[in-house]
């Protein structure tokens, strides 16, 4: 038994004919006079009187159009309620944010988005690229913005969005220069405060180096942005970071910083595929996006969209 067959049954006890209610059904009478029995099989019961004008409700048919009618009509109810649901974000998501991005998007998106949605309990990582990394891969984070990496994210939506200049920042008396870009070689002759091996950003660093022949003239190691910056505008070293992540610190004169000579890397968007069909991870993507847009044509991101991911 089903919620079709109980349909219809009542289709039949409304109309009085297994004939008519066919028509209205739209399915052969052979079947539908096989339904009927087969309910009348299932209850134990004989549900119809057949007489020569058609068929009537016994007692025991009475009884089950009333739980029927009752089914069907909370079943529409529920109906209603997910439709409504589908169409409105709700629940719980999880958004993963690198550091980089604290003064450009960050706090733009995540205000404009609960503002948005109240429905939606949003939860926010944020961490240094390769954390966030991870807690994607462990299921922790529905949706991210990444470095885009080599490695392989299983069972996660991957969409470039946006490239940007990477930058040799130091302390404000380092002669540093946004208009004037520095070699990659220049990154082997200076004191370097270093992020986490495992880091995407330092890897490509690394990679760029080691085409000429050359390292990092390692002098900390720290897992920490806040910290790096506090430890350049000291004068302790240099470090490498996205144009994002110096620009404000630039704007006020606590560091100095250069772009890297043809250095560059692409942020992408990734998104866990179990969710992605997620009213509320769909609204959000379209705030990311739309976010990226507003910022770079306004000019607070000096960065450039990647094309076809609108």
């Amino acid at each position: 038994m089903n919620i079709k067959t109980l349909s219809n049954f009542l289709r039949v006890a409304e109309i009085g004919t297994l004939k008519g209610a066919a028509v209205a059904v739209n399915i052969a009478q052979p079947a539908l006079t096989r339904q009927i029995t087969l309910l009348e099989q299932s209850f134990g019961a004989q549900l119809f009187t057949r007489h020569r004008r058609g068929m009537a409700l016994t007692d025991a048919g009475e009884q089950l159009r009333s739980h029927a009618e009752r089914i069907i009509s909370e079943m529409e109810q529920a109906h209603d309620a997910v439709s409504a649901i589908a169409q409105e974000p709700t629940g719980t998501i999880s958004l993963g944010l690198p550091t980089s991005m604290l003064y450009v998007l960050s706090a733009h998106v995540v205000s404009a988005y609960v503002k948005t949605y109240p429905n939606v309990f949003l939860k926010v990582h944020e961490a240094i690229g390769h954390v966030v990394e991870e807690l994607l891969r462990a299921r922790r984070v529905d949706i991210a913005i990444l470095i885009a990496s080599a490695r392989n994210l299983d069972n996660v939506e991957m969409t470039p969005l946006l490239n940007e200049n990477v930058y040799l920042a130091g302390p404000p008396d380092a002669g540093l220069d946004q208009d004037v870009p520095v070699p990659v070689t220049y990154l082997a002759e200076v004191p370097m405060i270093m992020l986490a091996p495992q880091n995407h950003l330092r890897l490509h660093i690394e990679k760029e180096l080691a085409a000429h022949d050359l390292q990092f003239r390692r002098t900390l190691e720290v897992e920490g942005q806040p910290l790096v910056l506090d430890l350049m505008k000291q004068g302790v070293g240099y470090t490498v970071l996205p144009h994002c992540a110096v620009q404000a610190e630039m704007a006020v004169g606590n560091i100095s910083a250069a772009p890297i000579n043809g250095v560059t890397i692409t942020w992408t968007l990734a998104v866990n595929r179990a969710r992605a069909q997620s009213p509320a991870i769909r609204a959000l993507v379209q705030f990311i996006r739309e976010a990226l847009d507003e910022r770079i044509a306004s000019g607070d991101w000096q960065a450039s969209a990647v094309n076809g991911t609108k």
